[in-house]
């Protein structure tokens, strides 16, 4: 499972002073900065990688301790200000619904099932919508021969 990092859900300013006392406690392999190298190749190597290593370590600790992750492809990017109306609108019908003992028939049903119905369906009808709207890019960008755009928009679906 791929994972996306929240930034702008996460605390900064943790992330920052987590991140600046994680690197201040690795050591700084001095010898290795000297105008000449006395030192095995090799053994120099593995010095250089394991303190790089340890620096990708601190940043991710870091990372996963003040900001917050998320699959990959969890939000969905097809939600706009409509269904958001919608939605506001069929829980509004639900509650005066429920608080009204929740009659089986009559106005307020009514309005419910309706404002129900009419929310669903303008979900499906997104995201059948956004379905056609991948496909389209990808056949855009292989009528055009643009093979950098094809396999963008096909990493980003898969």
């Amino acid at each position: 499972m791929q994972v996306t990092y929240r930034w702008d859900l996460g605390d900064i300013m943790q992330y920052y002073a987590l991140t600046g006392e994680l690197l201040a406690g690795i050591d700084v392999p001095m010898h290795l900065l000297g105008d000449r190298l006395m030192c095995n190749t090799i053994n120099t190597v593995d010095e250089i990688n394991s303190y790089y290593i340890s620096i990708v370590q601190s940043i991710q600790k870091a990372s996963h301790a003040s900001i917050p992750r998320k699959k990959h492809n969890y939000q969905k990017y097809w939600w706009d200000e409509e269904l958001s109306l919608l939605k506001q609108q069929a829980m509004q019908s639900f509650n005066t619904w429920a608080t009204l003992g929740k009659p089986r028939h009559g106005r307020i049903f009514e309005n419910m099932r309706k404002d129900k119905a009419a929310y669903k369906l303008a979900i499906r009808t997104k995201e059948r919508n956004s379905a056609n709207d991948f496909s389209d890019s990808l056949n855009d960008a292989l009528m055009c021969k643009d093979m950098d755009s094809f396999w963008k928009s096909w990493r980003s679906k898969f």
